[in-house]
């Protein structure tokens, strides 16, 4: 078996805690692999680069940010991760960072559960294909066209939803309600089903409201020609400028992301906890 491990680059205590868990998995007869980023800040002699080489397990170590951008650069390698939280948001981290030899133990031993969930691909037709993305996708204005309003057509395939004037919006899988959707008011959608997720943004057209689509919809965002200059943001990592006319194209993507889960607590209680 043949182990990965990331961390949040920057912090000294998850790049300390990833050197405790190289060690671990070493003294527990495993090969540990060290993310090749990581290679001037963490000493280890065994490298890996994300996406190209394979390894039957990716141990995370950070918050929600580090786990999407890990899964941005997998791609369709479609590999288990183990998150452990050390981070300011940690919703989809399960393991606390003292719990780390228990966790490893147990994946040795083959007690976990893995668990998928579905992601989102998308293209700006004729200009770029975009990573995955398990949060969201989210069409804005920006810079000095933030005190302008957006203008966008939304569609199912090639019918129209709405024309929405607004401040944008966004388009999630189900995992992905639970953030900047659930925050603009969209629903939370159980992360065991399929569906494609559309909320407005502070939408001044009154009948421009959030909908719940299949999965097999490809949803079509288009600029309009009278829209200011917009940008599209994938899981707040990465920035994409757009120009009127511009067509966003976002299906569901071909591959899920897969988690080695090892702690069972229900989503709901994990969401609403706060509120208990």
């Amino acid at each position: 078996m043949k182990i990965g491990v990331v961390c949040k680059p920057g912090s000294p205590e998850a790049l300390d805690l990833a050197s405790r868990v190289l060690k671990y998995i070493e003294s527990r007869g495993v090969d540990a692999y060290l993310d090749s980023r990581l290679s001037e800040s963490l000493r280890w002699d065994k490298l890996f680069k994300l996406g190209r080489d394979r390894v039957d397990f990716i141990v995370v170590i950070g918050g929600d940010g580090t786990v999407l951008r890990t899964l941005h650069l997998l791609g369709d390698n479609i590999i288990p991760i183990i998150t452990i939280r050390y981070g300011k948001r940690g919703f989809l981290c399960d393991v606390a960072p003292f719990e780390y030899k228990s966790v490893i133990n147990r994946l040795l031993e083959g007690r976990y559960k893995l668990v998928e969930y579905m992601r989102l691909s998308g293209e700006v037709k004729g200009r770029y294909k975009l990573n995955y993305v398990l949060n969201d996708y989210v069409i804005t204005t920006a810079g000095a066209a933030r005190a302008k309003v957006a203008r966008v057509h939304v569609m199912k395939n090639d019918e129209p939803i709405y024309y929405l004037v607004g401040d944008g919006v966004i388009v999630s899988p189900p995992l992905g309600s639970t953030a900047y959707n659930l925050a603009a008011g969209g629903p939370v959608v159980d992360p065991e089903m399929h569906a494609i997720i559309v909320t407005p943004l502070a939408p001044i057209t009154f009948c421009s409201r959030a909908v719940v689509l299949p999965p097999t919809t490809s949803v079509k965002v288009i600029v309009s020609k009278d829209s200011p200059q917009l940008v599209l943001i994938g899981d707040g990592a990465f920035t994409v400028e757009l120009d009127k006319g511009d067509e966003v194209i976002i299906r569901k993507a071909p591959t899920n992301a897969v988690f080695a889960r090892f702690f069972v607590r229900d989503f709901y209680v994990r969401l609403f906890e706060r509120c208990m």
